[in-house]
C-alpha cells in the first residue's frame, strides 16, 4: 500500500510538472523536450525559447528586439553568426518551430472561420448562423434575442477588416471608436486565446468635446450608462460556437 501511495504521488507530481510552462532554455543542450513540455507555452514564448538556444552560443541577432531582450541576461554575448548545435539542441529547435507553426495555422483557421461568420451575417445566411449558435440554443433554449445578436454582429462586421486583425502575444483585436461630438460608441472583435468577443457599445460615454461639462448647458447629454450588445464565441475543433451573450444597459 505504501509503494502504491509513493507511485501515485510521483505520478501526480510528474503530471503537475509536465503541465507547467517551459520558461528557460538553460538545459536545452542536455534535455530533449517533448510536446507535453511546451503545450502551455504561447507563440511568443516558444519563439524566445528557440532563439535562446542560439543566444546561449553567442549568436548575434539581426533582430534588434531579440538582441535587446537577450542583452538583459549576463550570459549573452552576441559576437558570432556561426553557431553549431548539438543533436539535442537541434531536436528542441525543431520541436519549438513545429509547435510555432501549429499555433500559426490554428490562428489562421480561427480568422478564416471569423470570415465565414462575417459573410454569413452580412448575407443573412441563417443556416450558417444558426449552426454557429446551435450549441448555445441547445443548452439554453430558444428564448434569447436572436435578432438583436445578429444586428450587433452585423454592426461590427460592416466596419471590421478581419484580415487586418493583429496578434500581440496571445491576444488580438480590431476595434473602432466613434466620437460624433455628442457621444462615443465603440465596436470590435476581441480575441484571447480561443475566446472571441464581438461587441458593439453605443453610447459608451460622452464626447471628448464636452470634457467636464457634459451635464451642463448647452449640452443635452443626460446619461453615462452603456448599452452593449454582442456575443462571446469559442473556437474549438476548427469551428466557432456561441457560448455566451453580452447584453448590458
Amino acid at each position: 500500500m505504501k509503494n502504491f501511495i509513493l507511485i501515485l504521488t510521483f505520478t501526480l507530481f510528474s503530471s503537475i510538472v509536465s503541465a507547467q510552462k517551459l520558461t528557460s532554455c538553460e538545459n536545452c543542450n542536455t534535455t530533449k523536450y517533448n510536446l507535453q513540455s511546451i503545450k502551455e507555452n504561447h507563440l511568443h514564448e516558444l519563439e524566445l525559447l528557440r532563439n535562446e538556444i542560439f543566444a546561449r552560443h553567442g549568436y548575434q541577432f539581426n533582430n534588434d528586439r531579440l538582441d535587446e531582450y537577450f542583452s538583459n541576461f549576463y550570459w549573452y554575448k552576441g559576437t558570432t553568426k556561426n553557431v553549431s548545435l548539438n543533436s539535442i539542441e537541434q531536436h528542441n529547435v525543431t520541436l519549438f518551430k513545429t509547435q510555432e507553426n501549429k499555433i500559426k495555422q490554428h490562428r489562421k483557421k480561427l480568422i478564416s472561420e471569423l470570415q465565414k461568420l462575417k459573410k454569413a451575417v452580412l448575407n443573412n445566411d441563417t443556416d450558417f448562423i444558426k449552426n454557429v449558435f446551435d450549441n448555445y440554443t441547445s443548452e439554453n433554449g430558444n428564448d434569447y434575442p436572436y435578432e438583436a445578436l445578429v444586428n450587433a454582429l452585423e454592426s461590427v462586421f460592416k466596419s471590421a477588416d478581419i484580415d487586418a486583425i493583429y496578434w500581440h502575444k496571445n491576444q488580438a483585436k480590431y476595434s473602432i471608436e466613434i466620437d460624433n461630438g455628442f457621444s462615443v460608441s465603440s465596436k470590435g472583435i476581441y480575441i484571447k486565446n480561443d475566446t472571441i468577443s464581438i461587441i458593439v457599445t453605443d453610447p459608451q460615454k460622452h464626447s471628448s468635446l464636452m470634457k467636464d461639462d457634459a451635464f451642463e448647458y448647452p449640452s443635452s447629454y443626460y446619461s453615462e450608462s452603456e448599452n452593449s450588445a454582442g456575443g462571446v464565441f469559442e473556437f474549438s475543433n476548427g469551428k466557432l460556437k456561441l457560448i455566451n451573450l453580452y447584453f448590458a444597459g
